[in-house]
């Protein structure tokens, strides 16, 4: 009898949890807003641009997506979820790469007689201008109905 008794309890027990568990989101899940797929290609100078960070941001301010390009330069944004794209609405757009360079002694101390290793520095590959939404005079506007598809073709030598 004790054996029943102990598993109706956790029979029930697992039954109210997974009838709590059954809406499959939570809170926040339930107030984002809608987004739709987003993506594109990248290029600079007519060749594909890998590495590089795409970011959608807002003119409203609400929300941004980023991505970041594979090796033919597309991309696919992200809000929320992998890839699930962004809100609705118009946005100024960023494209932005970047290579990591050592400099200096490859150990050393500081000043404060701490032990170091070689230390790196950021080195922009893309133009000052597509690194900033309000310069890069990219933009953007992702409607429900779709397709919503953007290329952007940049220039190395923009000022």
């Amino acid at each position: 009898m004790f054996h029943r008794t102990i598993g109706f309890v956790l029979c029930i027990t697992w039954l109210v949890a997974a009838a709590g568990c059954s809406s499959g989101q939570d809170k926040w899940e339930k107030m984002r807003p809608q987004v739709f797929k987003t993506q594109g290609v990248v290029r600079m100078d007519g060749q594909p641009l890998p590495g590089a960070i795409v970011a959608f941001s807002s003119i409203e301010g609400n929300y941004s997506g980023t991505a970041v390009t594979d090796d033919s330069g597309k991309y696919q944004l992200t809000t929320f979820e992998d890839y699930d794209g962004v809100i609705a609405g118009e946005f100024q757009v960023s494209v932005e790469k970047n290579d990591w360079v050592e400099y200096g002694p490859e150990k050393g101390t500081d000043s404060t007689g701490g032990a170091y290793r070689r230390p790196i520095k950021k080195v922009p590959l893309t133009p000052a201008k597509y690194r900033d939404f309000e310069k890069s005079e990219l933009t953007a506007t992702v409607t429900p109905e779709g397709p919503n598809t953007f290329d952007f073709d940049i220039q190395s030598d923009a000022k």
